[in-house]
């Protein structure tokens, strides 16, 4: 009778230690995911830049101003919460193109007119800088084939434009590494080189032209991918692209692409929709608590 209690106080004891060890590491888990979840909200840096750049470099030709395109890009984009930075064609030189990566934070919308350089697979993109003999010899010392001289074909007048290597070698910083870049003008998407010297330079997706490209096709179409990108229930950039593709106007002319291709299920992120996870991690965090305090009052009951 006696051996028969000991035994009982001895399993009763190993169930206690048991259930202290349970305990304890349950305690010491939500502890740790609780720290992580603090340093993630309250101390970890977020330099979140929630501009979106116009850069309009076809205005070198006034009449091509679109001031229907700029307000309803400007409105899309304030909608959902970002800041709109707006540059004229006086703007965009070469030394502008250095700095790139500072115009916008998620989307930079390029309104510039581009081509595939000669005999080459390069896409160049045109400054709004006139040629000249003195600028072509100073540039071609600094550049070399990073630079090329671009006709505007309306007009006949000559411009330089900045090649993939430019941006390789020449562009400071770094795009923001969730930034869409949309590529208005020709064939920005006919060869892929600008897109992958924009990728290399930290950006998430390139959207261009397979071909060439009139004006105002061109703002319609990016009007309607930024509706799609920035909806209330945002399209992934394979299913903006898609969708812009199918109800485009002008169908068989040419058609929107985007690299890299593995970047196809990506959603642009919202200042509005970052909001929202905030306040959920930040939910998640007191519940955390309040569960490791009853964790811990539990133990306390047990021990």
């Amino acid at each position: 009778m006696v051996s028969m209690t000991k035994r009982q106080k001895r399993k009763t004891a190993e169930k206690g230690l048991n259930r202290k060890l349970l305990y304890g590491v349950v305690l010491a888990t939500l502890i740790t995911l609780a720290a992580l979840v603090t340093y993630y909200l309250f101390f970890q840096p977020h330099t979140e830049n929630w501009a979106a750049a116009i850069i309009d470099q076809v205005t070198i030709k006034s009449d091509l101003f679109n001031k229907d395109f700029n307000d309803t890009a400007t409105s899309i984009f304030n909608v959902s919460g970002f800041d709109v930075k707006y540059y004229p064609s006086d703007d965009v030189t070469v030394d502008f193109y250095k700095d790139l990566p500072s115009k916008g934070g998620k989307i930079i919308i390029l309104r510039v007119h581009s081509s595939v350089r000669n005999e080459s697979d390069f896409v160049d993109l045109f400054t709004s800088e006139l040629h000249n003999k003195e600028k072509e010899i100073r540039y071609s010392a600094e550049y070399g084939n990073q630079l090329s001289v671009a006709e505007f074909l309306i007009t006949g007048d000559r411009y330089f434009a900045i090649g993939p290597t430019f941006v390789n070698f020449s562009v400071r910083g770094r795009f923001d590494s969730s930034c869409v870049v949309v590529l208005m003008g020709c064939d920005s998407l006919n060869k892929t080189s600008m897109a992958e010297a924009l990728i290399g330079r930290g950006a998430k997706v390139v959207i261009g032209w397979t071909r060439s490209v009139e004006l105002e096709e061109t703002d319609e179409s990016t009007l309607d991918l930024l509706q799609c990108l920035l909806a209330e229930d945002p399209y992934t950039i394979q299913g903006a692209v898609k969708k812009v593709n199918e109800t485009s106007h002008y169908p068989y002319r040419t058609s929107l692409d985007y690299y890299p291709k593995k970047a196809g299920s990506y959603v642009v992120p919202t200042r509005e929709n970052e909001t929202s996870l905030y306040l959920m991690k930040v939910s998640f965090q007191v519940l955390l608590l309040v569960t490791l305090a009853k964790w811990k009052r539990d133990s306390v009951d047990v021990f």
